[in-house]
């Protein structure tokens, strides 16, 4: 073999080297672009969280928090509860369930399908179908149960505070 052969066959393996080298940083480049954008673009989702404070605990954002150079709208409980039980009435349909929710102790916290409705004893019409109901007070455990409804159906849930 010439020294000319042998010379241009370690060019052209020097060559493929750097270039495979060069394909590889490329390719982390990329990777790292693609991953820090889509952790990026994941970290921006904003989820909307309403403004309230838990029914049973002091509300962060009260009269004085409002008074902000822009208004915000300050939610109470009570009217996310009377939101949440005219949803359940307007959802309910013509063949709605009539449910009479009691505690012991009276005035427990009261959520039904993960939707706060207010303190004990509840009267509401749910439509028909499945239904999970919470119940919290203040120093006892919480309570669940899950409840089928029938059309029209009149439905009493007692629930002991434990």
């Amino acid at each position: 073999m010439s020294l000319r052969t042998l010379h241009h066959c370690a060019v052209a393996i020097v060559f493929t080297l750097m270039g495979t080298a060069a394909m590889h940083g490329q390719s982390a480049v990329e990777y790292g672009v693609m991953t820090s954008n889509s952790a990026g673009a994941v970290a921006s989702v904003k989820l909307p969280v309403p403004k309230m404070g838990l029914p049973d605990s002091p509300s962060s954002a009260g009269p004085s928090a409002a008074s902000s150079s822009t208004p915000i709208p300050v939610r109470t409980p009570e009217a996310a509860a009377k939101t949440n039980r005219q949803f359940f009435q307007d959802h309910s349909g013509p063949d709605a369930a009539q449910v009479s929710l009691r505690t012991v102790p009276d005035h427990a916290q009261a959520w039904i399908d993960s939707r706060f409705v207010g303190a004990t004893p509840l009267d509401l019409k749910l439509a028909p179908g499945h239904h999970r109901v919470m119940v919290r007070a203040p120093n006892m455990p919480e309570s669940v149960r899950e409840f089928d409804l029938a059309a029209k159906q009149a439905q009493f849930i007692d629930l002991p505070q434990k």
